[in-house]
């Protein structure tokens, strides 16, 4: 357990906003963050890609960035298993401690916090971890924009070294797992397409079920700065589904996924029932799916493994051969090689 003394019950409030990276999530923490919310300093800078700026703390995307390498976790993991691996951290103290001790650094600045990083999904767990051992409510805001949107503006921002469909897929398991671990929380799906027509209206349906007092504690000033970064022009990466090329099955995931999560949107938690039961057999088909294409690309990637060992094999003898050409056979050099060519002759393919 933590030695760090808790805030009174009720005094501090933690907004997460989850949701899949650029789906607008900055923007919405930007607004919550003008209107008096908290965002932890120093930020990532702006770059043309996302010009208004992340409003993300450097600290927090450093950290999560060094526990996914740590579960080897990537962030458009499409793995369903992904997800065990980085619940198990909000039981792992070494990896709790620091989110925990940063927390209270940021809570002993402000009372209401708003933490945003496109890797924060996979650790809802962790921070709910920490919220309890700081004596933190926690709140989630998940963003909600149309996938291939959400794909083409990746691939402004990214480039086009993963496709769509491994995107796609990263994107139905993100989405997908963070529903089922928010909802016992106080929680609002906010689209980004209503958030740029109508930015108040989209925040105070939001601040209905996440109860932050986003205008009832801002100041006419406040108001007037969040206004000033609400730019519809921004949205610049229009796409619909055609342009992805999707397989068939993945593209049915996907758009019963999104028109599903479209559902939350505004609805209150006791009738959410029959969207929750939706959801969840989505989830269920999606891991299916997932394992069924595992087992037919089998074949192919055995093929491949048991290529690459053979390569591996011809490229250790040869320089085994080489070095003992120069310099003899009792070499240090040719015993290493000799035992590197064992190993590999005994790897599984």
């Amino acid at each position: 357990m933590s030695d760090l003394n808790p805030a009174r019950p009720g005094s501090r409030q933690m907004l997460l906003v989850a949701g899949s990276g650029r789906s607008g999530t900055s923007l919405f923490t930007g607004l919550a963050g003008r209107l008096g919310v908290h965002i932890p300093k120093p930020e990532v800078s702006a770059n043309r890609s996302n010009p208004r700026g992340f409003s993300e703390p450097r600290w927090l995307v450093d950290y999560h960035n060094d526990l996914l390498a740590s579960v080897d976790v990537v962030i458009e993991d499409g793995r369903p298993e992904a997800w065990d691996l980085t619940d198990k951290l909000a039981e792992d103290d070494h990896a709790l401690r620091p989110l925990v001790q940063w927390y209270e650094g940021q809570f002993s600045e402000n009372e209401r916090i708003v933490v945003k990083d496109p890797r924060l999904a996979w650790f809802l767990e962790l921070h709910g971890a920490a919220a309890a051992r700081v004596g933190a409510d926690v709140r989630v805001a998940t963003m909600l924009r149309h996938p291939a949107e959400v794909m083409r503006s990746r691939e402004i921002a990214y480039g086009t070294r993963t496709n769509n469909t491994t995107r796609v897929i990263g994107w139905l398991t993100m989405m997908l797992g963070t529903e089922s671990r928010t909802r016992d929380l106080p929680r609002a799906t906010v689209r980004y397409d209503d958030l740029l027509a109508d930015w108040r209206k989209a925040m105070t349906q939001a601040d209905t079920t996440i109860e932050m007092g986003l205008f009832e504690r801002a100041t006419d000033e406040q108001v007037t700065e969040a206004d000033d970064l609400v730019d519809p022009t921004l949205h610049r990466s229009s796409a619909g589904w055609d342009e992805l090329e999707l397989p068939p099955r993945v593209l049915d995931l996907a758009t019963r996924t999104y028109d599903a999560y479209g559902q939350l949107v505004g609805t209150a938690p006791a009738e959410q029932h029959d969207v929750r039961v939706t959801l969840d057999a989505l989830k269920a088909e999606l891991t299916a799916y997932y394992d069924e294409c595992f087992d037919v690309s089998r074949t192919r990637t055995g093929a491949f493994a048991r290529r690459e060992k053979r390569r591996a094999m011809r490229r250790v003898r040869q320089e085994m051969q080489q070095a003992e050409a120069e310099h003899g056979h009792s070499t240090a050099v040719g015993e290493v090689a000799r035992r590197v060519l064992g190993l590999l002759r005994r790897t599984p393919s």
